[in-house]
């Protein structure tokens, strides 16, 4: 920039040294061509006076003109770069923006594999208690609590771990800030119910409750799973 005002202030220097000289040479070559006086006696109607104030006039329009011009030069450029810089900022946004987008769709598709397997485990539970209570016998029993200790070490090793972690990656991009959460409370009560399984009372109404219980969280699983899914479509 100062390069550049320089190059200005010596151009306009230039312009008026340039400026008499030409004037000079004016007057001089009217005089010769014509022969006109260079000093009359009425310096109002003096054509010396006229061609000198043309050529000063003459000298600040065109400086006048430079400078305009450079500023004008200086304008677009500076508009120019700031549309330049609000392009590479919108890009910049973009790609984060869609690198955003490609975490929470990879992440929660994990996230919803993880919760359909419990949902399942919930389902299978389900369904064990629901045989022994239709056949209370010692086999069944046993079937359902095997069952929940295998399952309990999926959940407890495995699932829950995995969810957690990618809740930890993606759970500040969810809409619904409770969200993720919701969903590792949901997941720690579910390890919680099979690692009690076998202090459970075997009668009747309680598994009844039990079943009741085991329902209610599968509708809280579907619901989460749900919500995911439309997290996932809203940033598509």
């Amino acid at each position: 920039m100062q390069k550049e005002k320089n190059s200005i202030n010596q151009k306009i220097k230039l312009l008026f040294f340039v400026t008499p000289v030409i004037m000079f040479l004016t007057v001089f070559a009217v005089h010769l061509l014509f022969n006109a006086p260079i000093v009359i006696s009425d310096d109002s109607t003096n054509w010396l006076t006229s061609v000198i104030e043309t050529g000063i006039g003459t000298s600040i329009t065109i400086a006048i003109l430079i400078y305009s011009n450079n500023q004008q030069r200086r304008s677009e450029e500076q508009q120019e770069k700031i549309a330049e810089l609000v392009l590479n900022i919108q890009n910049i946004e973009q790609r984060h923006e869609e690198r955003e987008r490609k975490r929470l769709v990879v992440f929660s598709h994990r996230i919803i594999s993880n919760l359909e397997t419990i949902r399942q485990n919930h389902h299978d539970l389900r369904q064990g208690l629901t045989t022994y209570l239709n056949n209370n016998s010692e086999e069944n029993k046993q079937n359902v609590i095997l069952s929940a200790k295998k399952n309990l070490e999926s959940i407890v090793y495995f699932l829950i771990p995995n969810i957690k972690s990618d809740i930890g990656y993606i759970g500040d991009l969810f809409e619904d800030p409770l969200l993720g959460k919701s969903i590792i409370n949901q997941c720690n009560e579910y390890g919680i119910m099979l690692k009690n399984i076998e202090s459970y009372n075997w009668n009747k109404d309680f598994l009844l409750i039990k079943v009741s219980s085991i329902d209610d969280q599968i509708n809280v699983l579907t619901s989460m799973i749900d919500k995911i899914k439309q997290e996932i479509n809203e940033k598509l």
